[in-house]
């Protein structure tokens, strides 16, 4: 019995572990946390910051210097020759002189062999850049770089942030609708059974029982409405948090929670430099000065050091190619440099460097754009947000007037002084409104949202 007892309690603490671990939850807060962190956009911009940081040490390498090592085989099929040394050694038009003997004995040949049948080369090249404009304003545009890609980093999170903020708000107001039309709708099924029992008592027509079951029909139709809604709602939450779409979750602040923590607050002041976008443009501004530069420093010499030390043979049989001695090997070293200097090129560097100055002021010109832009941005965003708090207090004051009739309608009904259709009106009123109450404070919230990131609030 005890062995039972033990393997019983081991498998519901391994399913609640299982349960537990398939099942969390999230405030508003842990949702932007998780959400910077595992968001697919979110993980790409710090790929990218990983990416310009790895592309900057590429450009500092082609400073350094340079080794590359080779290893070369010819093999002549037919041994190349020079006319001009054959001629010169052409004795055949010397009269009574006897043609010359190699050290066998035998005749030198008639052609001037410049390369034997087997050619080998090695050796290691050594490079070294001493001075190039062009590098060095490079690293000063790859540093920049940098500094874009965090930026962008910045503004990938601050958006995955203000999509969580607004897709935790929409779905907890649908959530709240659909909690209020379920106990809407076990109000009319119970008035609906009383009407039903009132009618077969023969104290009321039909036509009352009829009104109850189209408004059920019409309230169950809201539900469906609702409830698709909020599933995707939840859907589009979970995606924005980078999570998986079949992952259970349970949101822990709910709209009422949401809307005691936002702050009414209208800002007095707005500098557009608070905001991302705009150090991102005047980054753009810089980057294009980086790239005039560049473009200009196409008229400056460069000078580069090099260096050399190899070996090569030569020999009509392959096998003595791997006889290391002086009369097969022979080996080579030098050091130098290249000094390159432009001289002329049809003026397509002049043209490049004007083209590059236009672009410059292109980003100045977005810069001022967006300077002013945002600040409409932000205007429109504190009339947005005025508005809906406006909206807000007067759907919560005619939700609250409805509670009151719709009570008093619903006493006065079993009481047999009002109608079934008044009683179906007044419920149906009441339900509007209070999709009413919780859409205007979705809106609130959405519209602080937009209003805190119009204001580059991080």
């Amino acid at each position: 019995m005890k062995k039972v007892f033990i393997l019983f309690a081991l498998i519901a603490s391994l399913t609640s572990q299982a349960q537990s671990e398939s099942f969390r939850t999230f405030s508003l807060k842990q949702a932007i946390e998780y959400g910077v962190q595992n968001n697919i956009s979110a993980k790409n911009a710090k790929l990218s910051e990983k990416e310009a940081k790895a592309r900057n040490h590429e450009l500092l390498s082609i400073g350094l210097p340079q080794l590359n090592g080779n290893f070369d085989f010819t093999y002549y099929i037919l041994k190349p020759t020079s006319p001009a040394f054959s001629s010169s050694f052409d004795v055949s038009s010397l009269a009574n002189l006897p043609p010359p003997l190699d050290a066998l004995g035998k005749a030198f040949p008639s052609k001037f062999y410049i390369a034997l049948h087997n050619n080998v080369g090695t050796g290691v090249n050594l490079t070294q850049m001493i001075y190039d404009t062009r590098f060095f304003i490079g690293i000063q545009t790859f540093k920049k770089l940098i500094q874009v890609s965090q930026l962008q980093t910045s503004l990938t999170e601050q958006d995955v942030r203000y999509n969580i903020i607004k897709g935790y708000s929409q779905t907890q107001s649908a959530k709240e609708i659909l909690r209020y039309l379920d106990s809407s709708l076990v109000i009319l099924n119970k008035l609906r059974d009383d009407t039903r029992a009132t009618f077969q008592a023969g104290l009321i027509e039909e036509n009352d029982v009829d009104r109850i079951e189209l408004g059920i029909s019409n309230l169950q139709s809201q539900i469906n409405n609702t409830r698709n809604l909020y599933e995707l709602s939840l859907a589009a939450l979970k995606y924005n948090m980078g999570l998986h779409l079949t992952d259970n979750i349970a949101l822990t602040d709910d709209i009422e929670a949401l809307r005691n923590q936002m702050n009414e607050v209208l800002p007095d002041h707005f500098d557009p430099s608070q905001r991302i976008e705009n150090d991102l443009l005047l980054a753009a501004v810089e980057l294009k000065n980086f790239d005039r530069k560049q473009k200009k420093a196409g008229y400056y010499p460069s000078l580069t050091a090099l260096g050399n030390l190899g070996a090569g043979a030569q020999t009509d049989h392959f096998n003595n190619i791997f006889h290391v001695d002086s009369r097969t090997w022979y080996s080579q070293s030098y050091v130098g440099f290249t000094l390159r200097v432009p001289i002329y090129d049809g003026g397509q560097k002049e043209a490049a460097v004007k083209q590059a100055r236009i672009e410059v002021e292109k980003a100045k010109n977005d810069l001022e754009n967006f300077q002013s832009q945002s600040t409409l941005q932000v205007n429109a965003a504190k009339v947005t947000f005025g508005n809906n708090l406006g909206e807000e207090q007067n759907a919560k004051r005619s939700m609250m007037l409805n509670n009151k009739i719709f009570g008093k309608t619903q006493i006065k009904f079993k009481e047999g002084v009002s109608s079934s259709f008044e009683l179906i009106q007044t419920q149906q009123d009441q339900t509007t409104n209070m999709i009413r109450y919780y859409n205007a404070m979705r809106s609130v919230l959405e519209s602080r949202a937009d209003l805190d990131k119009a204001l580059g609030i991080k």
